[in-house]
């Protein structure tokens, strides 16, 4: 009852700093109102002393709106629909063209401080080092913290649906259109909540020969922190030893699979939170233009997820549920004995 109070506790907690993230994420970067349409000299409802889109393309008049400028203040003419509708008037949604040119426009921007290429490949260079860091973290913390780990998951990916809520809200007020990847991203994060549910589940339940993740758990005695990093690795390689005699090859791969279920959930989950703090990026290029070059990255790489991307989400999480339910490991008994 105490372990199962614990996992809660860590759950709630988990969706806690999610929604948090989410809540600082969605705030972060210097974001410009959008000019306001059908100003004077606008075309396609991008004033020409705005920087807006004239007949040869995209028209500088004025520098870019810079994140060096500190101190610089938007001319009234910028502050969007303020002065039009009153601050608090409910705004205009924009159309998938309007959503198009904003992220244009803000691209454009961050072509013009010479900060796009490098940027946008460390933004993408980030993300994967985010999604290979929870999955080394489920490795290690797996053996050891699996009772922890995965109420964790759980509780994040329960944080995300709460994020998602809001996202949908915001983009239902701001855009005119629904865009197809908000799908794709809340069908991902259904399969992770799902994948992780059934992982948590297995890693609790499921038991083969006699063997069963919790005995695994519960035969490995407490690692020396303390003691210096030799006494560390000699201890590891004790337990190793350890656990070979007792539980055998057999109890290895049954370690093994569940482990690599664990990996995968922690792994979709990662993937599916960072899905989710980008629709929201997105959705705000409906009103707003940032010469910040993560933001337009972002943006970019939401507008272009793909179906197949689902899939592959599906693809893992059936693995995940095989190797959670002990279907992987009486498959492998099955074609060795």
């Amino acid at each position: 009852m105490n372990e199962l109070g614990a996992g809660i506790s860590i759950g709630v907690l988990a969706a806690l700093v999610v929604f948090v993230v989410y809540l600082i994420a969605a705030k972060l970067g210097r974001w410009q109102p959008r000019p306001r349409p059908g100003g004077p000299g606008a075309q396609g409802g991008y004033p020409q002393d705005q920087g807006g889109y004239g007949q040869d393309g995209y028209t500088q008049a004025t520098p870019p709106w810079s994140s060096e400028d500190e101190t610089r203040v938007l001319p009234s003419s910028a502050r969007g629909y303020d002065d039009a509708y009153g601050r608090d008037a409910e705004l205009p949604r924009a159309t998938k063209a309007e959503l198009a040119k904003n992220i244009q426009h803000s691209g454009q921007m961050v072509e013009a401080n010479r900060r796009a290429a490098t940027a946008s490949n460390g933004d993408t260079f980030a993300v994967f080092t985010y999604i290979f860091g929870a999955a080394l973290i489920a490795v290690v913390a797996f053996v050891f913290f699996n009772n922890l780990l995965l109420p964790a998951t759980i509780g994040a990916l329960t944080g995300a649906i709460i994020c998602v809520a809001l996202s949908a809200t915001y983009t239902l007020k701001s855009l005119e259109f629904w865009p197809d990847n908000a799908t794709i991203t809340i069908i991902n994060l259904i399969v992770a909540l799902a994948a992780s549910v059934f992982m948590y589940i297995g890693s609790v339940q499921t038991q083969r020969d006699g063997i069963s993740l919790k005995t695994i758990t519960d035969s490995f005695d407490a690692l020396p922190f303390s003691e210096g990093f030799s006494a560390f690795a000699v201890a590891i390689g004790d337990r190793v030893v350890t656990f070979f005699k007792d539980f055998g090859f057999l109890g290895f791969v049954f370690l093994l699979f569940m482990g690599i279920g664990c990996v995968i959930v922690v792994t979709l989950a990662a993937k599916s939170l960072i899905d989710v703090m980008d629709w929201r990026i997105f959705a705000q290029f409906g009103r707003f233009v940032t010469d910040r070059p993560m933001s337009y990255s972002r943006a970019v790489r939401f507008q272009t997820s793909k179906v197949s991307h689902t899939v592959t989400s599906i693809v893992l999480a059936v693995i995940a549920v095989l190797a959670s339910t002990g279907m992987l490991y009486d498959g492998f008994t099955w074609f060795t004995r």
